[in-house]
This record gives structure tokens, C-alpha cells and sequence, in this order.
């Protein structure tokens, strides 16, 4: 047998494997074609329902433990000067990864790196066969359209595999065809320029491929947007700043050539409101009543990139488990949100209760009080608000009936909720091309100026009057929008990466350090430098020392603190406007708030606990990887 067939039986094997695979689990409803009997790819690309499975096995590497349902997602992306990731300890694969403590034999970090490259041969695959099928170029109206769906699909899925492999690993070694027809597998590591230009131009293919989200049924699948809103958004990590091997973040001398690109895509999406615009619900809902109860499509197309998430751990997501509420003691570890973020936030910006989640569920009460420490956990995922009909039936409770009163949400055995993770939603859009307007032109235009006052009006419950002065000039712009995207993207997985390319992150963990300590002192919070500040008070030591909550039976409309986060504890306690002219509720129902003496042993001792200026922007390359494949050396600066 000759070694292009052997290769050949080989990838075909491994193909036909991730779609059976995928295809066995009980899927979402674009996951439903029939499983495949045979591995020959001359089958597998024979037909359109074959060559579907095939693309649906392509995506399959983004779902799971390994990519964007628990590590990618979570694990990998801080900490930062929102979220201590990872917990108060240093003494797993998660937590090291989290605290920047992360070594080439990384037991995580080398299953990602090979589950992300196993999904590029899918793609791989799928790129290099579609287009050769005879129903590409002679099918019916309706193959020719589905099959070039199919293909630019492949392209986008191929682009995001890379676009993850850069910001973890910098330069990385690439293919852009299936392996069967290499004559040597063990590839050096390519610039991540080139990559970028190669994958750039690969979802300019695609775009006109794929159909924009209205066209088609309505589903988990990438469209049209899809494409666009990647490109838009791998051209603005081109051109910001990166570790080079020489253990420098520089950034390209072309990097406004790689912002007009974001601006040019971001300004067509724009332009298609019928296509994908904010979520007209506002802010709470879209999280609560469209991502936590599983109704991934909201009509109004803001969530334009999204990991769907399936049944079973190779597929499913623990996204709503490992972080967010925690409900009887269990949950919500790996999400500890900084209290120095709470206070980024002014006290009418409703982003705020539902990124924060500074309580628990216990049982009988909803809203259990927690210290302002190591106790607040990222709110957008939260396992109270899903309504998922098949998580609660597992656990042999009624469809329908209320989520607070359910014993499944404080089922400890729970691993997976099949939350989908999103990667781009239409308010990231509005940011990121408010932000390339303002390089571009050297200060924020009317239309830039629109994008901020858009997203902060619906952060601040749709009211005009509420939205921050907008500065005028270049820096102070950038500062506004380094605060609003934190402010917008918290719990999203996102900061950490906008933080590198903005060459802010050292600074962003230092500073954070620093007011940490303030607090726990009980004295003033600095006005971070690299962003605008936050409201002027909430800088200020006249913050409370205590907070009192309700327990639920007498909350006020579902109101669980009873007095300011932003003034000092009352002598009485006010509800509803009227003040109790009695001492507090209860001393049972107290907790410490500012002043913490708990704050500087949890979070100064471990946010950014091995951060290295020139090192830690990137993960080393997995030592496996490396003992495999002798032309991966060199590997990233500092390891």
C-alpha cells in the first residue's frame, strides 16, 4: 500500500471518527444528520448530508472541556483586572493557568493544542473536498447553495482554530490542506503576520459563500455576519500589540492597514440592522432569557458568533457550573469577581447585577449576602436563571416550575448545563469600530461617538441621560473605550485578550493590585491610569462597611441588599423609600463590605501571582507537542 493511501485511510479514519462522534451525542438541531457507516471520503463527500455531518465534525473541536465549554473559555482567559481566575490556590493545571504559573508539561494546555489542530484537519478536509463534489458546480440550485455554505463555513471554522492558537501560542506551525497529501508532518513554526494574512483572505472567500442569518433556517451554524464580524475582528488583533520571540509586545507598522479592515466590516454590519443589532430586550434579558434558558437565537441577531454546546462532555459545556452562582455551597470558584471592578461600575448601570453575583442560593433563600471577597462570582452564565427543560428533568424535577425553588440547581453531581459559549456579540461590533475610528482618524468621529453612546445608553437601562461625557480626543476616547468594553465584556472571556493587545495588561494587573490593598486598608481607590476613571465617588473610602440583605420571604421586588453600595451603612434600614425606624434586619443578615480584612490575603495574594512582563502575554508551546515534533523550537520567550 503506497504512502498517499496510507495517509489516506489515516485522515479519512480520523474524519469519519470526529463526525460519528459528534453525531452519536444528542445534539442541538443543526447536529442531527444520520450517522455515517463508512470512513472513505470518496462517501463522505459524495452527498450534501454527508458532506454537512463532515463540516459539523469540523466544529466540534471548539466544544468540550478542552476548548471554549470550560478551558478556552474560562480557564485560560485570566486573570485580569476584572476576574481572579482560577481560585485562591496554585496547585492544579486550572489555577496555574489562571495565575500565570502555567509550564510546557501543562497537562490542559497540550489537549487543547491538539484538539484545536484536529479540528483544522476536519476543516482541512471539508475545504479541500467540497469543491471537487460534482453537485459544487452541477447540483441543483439548492446543493450549489448549501454546499457553498459548507465550504465557507470550513473557511471561518479553520480561521477561528488559528485566531485561538495565536493568542495563546503566537507563532504556530500552519497547513492549509489535508494531511494525506504532505510530504512531512513535522511543520516549523510560521509568523503569526502571515498567518493573519492567510486567514484574512481565506474569510474574504467565505463571506460571499455563506448567507446572512435571515436567509437560512435560524440556527447555531455561522453566516454571513459570522464571517464578517471574525474578520473584523482578527484584523484588530493584527494589528495591536503581540510577544514576539524576541520577548518584546510590538505591534506592526501596518496595523492601521489591519484597522480599516475592522472598520470596513464592522461598518457593514452596522448598516444591516435587519441582519444583527443589539438585543432590543435589553441587557439582563439577553443573558437571562436567551443564553441561561438555551434560546440561542434571539431575532435580533446580536449574538453573531456563538460555540454551540451539546449533550456529553466531549461536546457539552461546564460554563454555568464552574463559574457563576453558587448555589448550596457548590459552583462559581473559578469566577471570583475583583471588587475593584464592582466599583468601575456607576450605581445606575443595570451590567453591573448581572455580572456580579454577590450572593448565594441556599435552599430556602434567594439571595444569601456575601462579603464583597472572593465570594463574588461573574453572573452571566448562572445555573438560577437556566431553564433548560432537559437539565431539569434529569434531575427528576417538573418542566416550567420557577428555577429558584428547583432541587436540580443545587444538585452537586450537575457537570454540564449545555450553555452555549458567545464569541461575538453585535455590541462588540459597535466597540470595536468605534475603536478603529478613532486610530484611524486620530480622534472619535460622530459615528464612533454613536457606537459608545449606544452600547452605554442600553448598559444604563436605555436612559440617554445616564451615558458618561464623551472626551473628544484620541487618548481620552480610548481610555473611555478601554473602561466600557470591561464594563460590557466582563465574565465573556474576552478582557484578558483586549488587555494584550492593547500592551495594558501588566500595568492593568498592577494597578489592580494596588487598589486591592487600598481597599482592604480601608482607604481611597486610585483612578486606574490606563482607562477613564469611574464615577468619582465610588473611588472614595466613604463606601459601606457593612451590607444588609432581605432574606427572601420579605424581599422588596425581588430586591436583596437592603441599603447603597455606594454610601456608608445606614444606623437604619430603608425599604422601599421608607426608612424602619428599628436596628437592622439582622445581624445574621450582615456581611463585611469594604474595609475587608479577608481582600489582601484572597486576591493580592494570587491575581497575576506569575505574571512576567515579555513572558506570560503567551502560553509556552506544550512540552508534548514539542518532544513530537523537533521543528517546533524554538519555544516562547521566558519558558
Amino acid at each position: 500500500m503506497n504512502t498517499v493511501l496510507k495517509k489516506l485511510q489515516q485522515n479519512t479514519i480520523i474524519l469519519l471518527f470526529a463526525v460519528t462522534v459528534l453525531l452519536s451525542l444528542s445534539c442541538k438541531k443543526y447536529l442531527s444528520p444520520a450517522p455515517l457507516s463508512t470512513i472513505d471520503p470518496s462517501v463522505v463527500f459524495d452527498n450534501v448530508p454527508n458532506a454537512k455531518a463532515a463540516v459539523m465534525g469540523a466544529y466540534l473541536g471548539m466544544a468540550g472541556d478542552f476548548g471554549y465549554g470550560g478551558r478556552v473559555s474560562v480557564f485560560y482567559a485570566y486573570d485580569d483586572d476584572c476576574i481572579l481566575g482560577g481560585g485562591s490556590y496554585l496547585s492544579d493545571a486550572r489555577t496555574q493557568e489562571a495565575h500565570y504559573m502555567a509550564t510546557a508539561a501543562n497537562t490542559d494546555i497540550v489537549n487543547t493544542f491538539n484538539l484545536f489542530y484536529a479540528g483544522i484537519e476536519r476543516a482541512n478536509n471539508c475545504i479541500y473536498f467540497i469543491p471537487k463534489m460534482p453537485q459544487y458546480i452541477n447540483g441543483s440550485s439548492s446543493e450549489k447553495a448549501e454546499l457553498q455554505r459548507l465550504l465557507g463555513e470550513s473557511l471561518v471554522i479553520r480561521a477561528q482554530y488559528y485566531f485561538e492558537l495565536i493568542r495563546l501560542w503566537g507563532d504556530v506551525p500552519t497547513q492549509w490542506q489535508p494531511s494525506m497529501f504532505l510530504t512531512d508532518l513535522f511543520l516549523g513554526r510560521t509568523s503569526r503576520d502571515t498567518i493573519y494574512d492567510h486567514i484574512l483572505a481565506d474569510l474574504v472567500v467565505a463571506k460571499p459563500l455563506m448567507p446572512w442569518r435571515t436567509e437560512v433556517a435560524q440556527d447555531e451554524r455561522f453566516t454571513k455576519g459570522t464571517a464578517m464580524a471574525l474578520r473584523a475582528k482578527i484584523a484588530l488583533f493584527a494589528g495591536g500589540y503581540s510577544l514576539r520571540q524576541n520577548g518584546q509586545m510590538s505591534q506592526v507598522s501596518k496595523y492601521l492597514d489591519y484597522y480599516k479592515i475592522t472598520k470596513a466590516e464592522t461598518d457593514t454590519l452596522i448598516a444591516n440592522r435587519n441582519q444583527h443589532t443589539l438585543f432590543s430586550g435589553g441587557f439582563k434579558s439577553f443573558w437571562k432569557d436567551v443564553i441561561d434558558a438555551h434560546k440561542p437565537v434571539d431575532g435580533s441577531g446580536e449574538l453573531i458568533m456563538q460555540i454551540a454546546e451539546a449533550s456529553g462532555s466531549n461536546a457539552d459545556s461546564k460554563i454555568g457550573i464552574i463559574n457563576g452562582t453558587k448555589i448550596n455551597g457548590v459552583g462559581g470558584s473559578y469566577g471570583n469577581m475583583l471588587p475593584t471592578y464592582f466599583y468601575q461600575f456607576d450605581s445606575t448601570d443595570v451590567r453591573r447585577d448581572v455580572s456580579f453575583v454577590p450572593f448565594e442560593v441556599v435552599r430556602d433563600v434567594y439571595g444569601r449576602g456575601h462579603h464583597s471577597n472572593q465570594v463574588m462570582y461573574d453572573g452571566k452564565f448562572r445555573r438560577d436563571w437556566v431553564t433548560s427543560p432537559s437539565y431539569y428533568m434529569s434531575s427528576g424535577a417538573t418542566s416550567g416550575t420557577n428555577p429558584v425553588t428547583l432541587t436540580p440547581a443545587s444538585n452537586s453531581s450537575i457537570q454540564y448545563l449545555q450553555l452555549n459559549w458567545p464569541l461575538i456579540r453585535f455590541s462588540d461590533v459597535l466597540l470595536m469600530n468605534a475603536e478603529v475610528d478613532n486610530e484611524i482618524n486620530n480622534g472619535p468621529s460622530a459615528n464612533a461617538i454613536a457606537d459608545f453612546i449606544e452600547v452605554s445608553q442600553r448598559g444604563h437601562g436605555g436612559n440617554a441621560a445616564l451615558v458618561p461625557v464623551v472626551p473628544t480626543d484620541k487618548v481620552g476616547f480610548l481610555k473611555l473605550l478601554i473602561r466600557e468594553r470591561g464594563l460590557e465584556f466582563g465574565g465573556e472571556g474576552i478582557r484578558k485578550w483586549d488587555l494584550i493587545r492593547w500592551n495594558l495588561l501588566g500595568v492593568a494587573l498592577k494597578e489592580s493590585n494596588a487598589n486591592l490593598a487600598n481597599m482592604e486598608a480601608g482607604i481611597a481607590m486610585t483612578a486606574p491610569s490606563y482607562m477613564a476613571p469611574p464615577p468619582a465617588y465610588t473611588m472614595t473610602a466613604n463606601l459601606p462597611v457593612s451590607m444588609y440583605f432581605y432574606q427572601n420571604a420579605i424581599a422588596i421586588d425581588g430586591k436583596i441588599w437592603a441599603n447603597s453600595f455606594y454610601t456608608p451603612t445606614p444606623a437604619f434600614v430603608p425599604i422601599d423609600n421608607t426608612v424602619i425606624p428599628a436596628a437592622p434586619i439582622s445581624s445574621s443578615n450582615k456581611v463585611s463590605w469594604f474595609k475587608n480584612t479577608y481582600m489582601f490575603s484572597t486576591f493580592n495574594a494570587y491575581l497575576g501571582y506569575g505574571f512576567v512582563t515579555g513572558k506570560s502575554e503567551l502560553f509556552p508551546i506544550p512540552q508534548a507537542a514539542m518532544d513530537a515534533n523537533y521543528n517546533l523550537k524554538p519555544q516562547n520567550p521566558g519558558y
